[in-house]
């Protein structure tokens, strides 16, 4: 593998999932494209996704000497070595990584009976949102540890974009939950075998306004989700409720810059990155890491 000749003074953050929404947010959190106070950029970053839509084109442009986009496949581990090996070509260090790709199709696990209408999920289907969901965090982490567990900074980061679903159970999101638990299981492995080199964060972003909720509130029942989770989502976009995607992003991205192995703590007083813990973006003891817009929306704490 090449390496740059003098590694870069700034920290390097790898992005999956950064075509959109949250992961897009946090790159231009990242670039200082989205100005933040306590973000102290512009860092460099390397991005993974499927597509490159014009956002993050547009940064591209603008931001060309401190961002490398690779197109790709996260199933498939070439990209993830390309990844790795384009960072460290071009700035000489990986340091932090923020994994989140991730894929939601919703049809629940038995076939329906003749007198329900309700979609059931392929086998197919579900094994493929294992892959993308959780077996290609540890395709990524595998590639990317020896090098952020070097960070020229003292400690490597490392950042999973988890869900509520992690510990929840709505009906039609087998997978899903079941991937997002073993995401947070994973979360927790590697802070134990990386113990005091990498902190590790398992981050609830909260449900955030995407045209996924949409499709939940139009179509939920037939694929298979219950009444009453449905009503939950219409609240919260009826009500002015679903979250800006800055919000959670801002958070990824600055643990992935600033947070530490006691920092932020869990309720019970942890150092959450320490033990790879399970944390909602919006608890208190999350608040100095949130952006500044929420903060004010907050009443200014």
């Amino acid at each position: 593998m090449s390496t740059a000749t003098t590694p870069s003074d700034r920290p390097v953050v790898l992005v999956t999932g950064a075509s959109r929404g949250i992961g897009l947010a946090a790159v231009e959190f990242l670039l200082g494209a989205t100005p933040s106070p306590t973000i102290e950029g512009p860092f460099n970053v390397v991005t993974l996704s499927r597509s490159l839509p014009e956002p993050l084109a547009k940064l591209q442009r603008e931001h060309g000497e401190r961002l490398i986009c690779v197109q790709g496949d996260v199933l498939d581990e070439s990209v993830h070595k390309s990844l790795v090996e384009k960072a460290v070509a071009k700035w000489g260090r990986l340091d932090s990584c923020i994994l989140n790709a991730g894929v939601l199709n919703i049809g629940r696990v038995g076939a329906p009976s003749s007198s329900s209408n309700a979609r059931s999920e392929p086998p197919a289907s579900c094994a493929q949102q294992i892959a993308v969901n959780l077996s290609s965090l540890f395709t990524t982490l595998h590639h990317t540890l020896p090098h952020i567990r070097e960070s020229p900074t003292g400690l490597g980061r490392v950042l999973i974009t988890s869900s509520g679903a992690a510990v929840g159970n709505y009906a039609g999101w087998a997978m899903y939950n079941a991937a997002k638990a073993g995401a947070n299981a994973l979360a927790r492995t590697v802070a134990n075998e990386e113990k005091g080199k990498v902190a590790v964060w398992a981050v609830r972003p909260g449900v955030v306004d995407t045209e996924m909720i949409g499709m939940i509130c139009n179509k939920g029942l037939e694929l298979g989700m219950d009444d009453a989770a449905i009503k939950k989502f219409h609240g919260l976009r009826d009500e002015g409720k679903l979250l800006d995607a800055r919000d959670p992003a801002h958070v990824l991205a600055a643990l992935a810059v600033r947070g530490t192995l006691d920092e932020p703590k869990t309720k019970d007083g942890k150092g959450a990155g320490g033990a790879g813990e399970f944390v909602s973006f919006d608890e208190e003891q999350m608040s100095q890491y949130w952006w500044a817009e929420r903060v004010e929306k907050q009443g200014g704490k």
